[in-house]
Formats: C-alpha cells, structure tokens, sequence
C-alpha cells in the first residue's frame, strides 16, 4: 500500500506538470501602447493599399493554445475577399469557442447563407454563420456599452460622446446598408438612438438631444461649421478637433484603451477555457493589445 501511494502521488504530479506546461502565463499587467502611432499605422496600410484595407493574421500558439486573430476594418460587400480569408482561418482552426466585437449576439439569430449574413451583419455575420455551421458558441469579447459610456463621461461632455457614437457606429453603417439612400434615415436613426444609446448604453437624453436636427447641429460644431452631406459623408472628419491632438481624437483613444482592457481579458479567459480560440476584431484593436498577446504567448 505504501508503494500504491507513491505511485499515485507521482502519477498525480506528472498530471499537475503537464497541465502547468500547458497553461498560458498569468496576464499580468496590459502593456501601454500609442494610440497615435497606431492610427498612424491604419493610415499607411490604407495608403499601400489604394485605400482598401487589408485583413490581419495574427496566430499564435503555445502548448495546446492556438489563437487566430483577424483584425479587418468593418464592411458589408460580399465581393470583398476578407470574408473568403476570414473562413478560410476558421476552417483551418476549427475552432472551440469564437469570439466577436460589438456585443452579444442572440442564439436565435441564424443566417441561410454566407453572403445573407455578410450582407445584414458584415464579418459579424459572417463570424455567426460559421459558429452555427459549426456548432459552437459565438462570445462578445468587447467592454458592455454601458460601462465604456460611464467611463467616457468621466472624460468627457456628453454631447461629444453622442457625436461621436452615432458618427462611427451608426452613419456609417447605416449608409452602407442603404446605399446612401436617406429614405428610412428619421425612422432607423430613433431606433439607433432609443435601443442603442439610451437602452444599451444607459446614456440619458433629452427628448431634443434625440432628435438628427440635434446631430447635425454638433456636426456642424465639430466639423469647422460645415453642415453635414450624407451622400459624400466622410467618417474621418476634417475639422482640427479630429487632428492627433484634437479632441475627437483624444476621445477614440480613450474608448479603446477602455475597450481593450477587456478585450484583452476576455481572449485571455476564453483561452483558459479552450483550446482554440477565433476572434474577428477591428484592426486597431489588434494592433493596440498585440504587445500583452504576445507577453502571454512568448515561449519559456
């Protein structure tokens, strides 16, 4: 018996080794990058690329931990080659869990088709699609709205957060899904800012400050006093406020450092959970938690 229980002490700590050996590091603090140098980066990659951007591959594995990153700038054309890369990734991994940006997708959401869901939901589509056609779960990995809002406000006014919300996360989406038509803009614009901002997000409006005339009031203010033209709208801006150091500028860095501290910390759980991970996420994102990924993955 007394041998029994060295054999099994023995057997119980080759287990703990190989489990350890397997384990990724513990994540430590989240290294600090500049967010300048980052948005210069998307700048010249888009400038390479005759104004196309390109999707990111970044893999990396340790142990039995494999991860797939794929940074992409968002869109809905179907004809556009990232989603083919984006599923050939995912096939290639065949991946446990798969993780998205933008929030928690329902379960009772389905697309028939690839190009169906490319169409309604771009790479988040896409990404819903192929978690289905592989049963397994699609994860949010990005900060709930409502906290990235609270802690915004702590910076910032809140008519620039509502400017710069419904610039970047509503405009530009809704003109691409309409093909610049204004017809349904009223209409989809209240529903934007009624489920989204006020609901999702906890932001508190006044019943003016709902209103587009209210929007293009600011855009005008934030836009050296141009007024807004949907049919040529340009995300970028070009008003000082959006210069390196201007402070709309100053506020997109601010929301991805919020951002991506969860971000970070989620791929991270999720890898402790399985063993192969897929996320599609902005490229800006990638570019800015890449230093912390790469502490995690660096070999012994």
């Amino acid at each position: 018996m007394k041998y029994l229980g060295i054999i099994y002490i023995l057997t119980l700590f080759s287990c703990n080794t190989d489990e350890i050996k397997n384990q990724l590091p513990a994540i430590g603090k989240i290294e600090t990058v500049d967010y300048r140098i980052i948005d210069n980066t998307l700048q010249e990659i888009l400038r390479n690329n005759n104004g196309k951007f390109p999707v990111i591959i970044y893999e990396r594995i340790k142990g039995n931990k494999h991860l797939i990153f794929i940074g992409e700038q968002h869109g809905n054309d179907i004809n556009d080659n990232r989603f083919d890369t984006i599923q050939k990734y995912f096939n290639s991994l065949n991946p446990n869990v798969a993780l998205n940006e933008g929030g928690q997708i329902a379960d009772t959401l389905h697309f028939t088709t690839k190009n169906n869901a490319i169409e309604k939901n771009g790479a988040l589509g896409l990404l819903k699609y192929l978690s289905d056609s592989n049963k397994i779960k699609l994860l949010n990995a990005d900060c709930p709205d409502s906290i990235e809002v609270a802690s915004l406000l702590k910076y910032f006014p809140k008519n620039l957060l509502l400017f710069s919300f419904v610039t970047q996360r509503f405009i530009t989406q809704y003109l691409a899904k309409h093909n610049n038509s204004t017809i349904l803009l009223n209409k989809e614009y209240k529903i934007f800012i009624e489920t989204y901002l006020v609901k999702r997000c906890r932001l508190n409006l006044t019943e003016a400050e709902k209103e587009w005339k209210y929007y293009e009031q600011l855009f005008t203010k934030y836009n050296s006093n141009q007024s807004i033209d949907l049919k040529n709208f340009d995300g970028r801006l070009t008003e000082k406020y959006y210069d390196e150091n201007g402070i709309l500028s100053e506020f997109g860095r601010k929301s991805l450092a919020i951002r991506d501290s969860f971000l970070v910390t989620n791929i991270y759980n999720n890898l402790q959970k399985h063993d192969k991970v897929f996320i599609v996420f902005g490229a800006a994102h990638l570019f800015s938690i890449k230093p912390t990924l790469d502490k995690i993955f660096k070999k012994d």
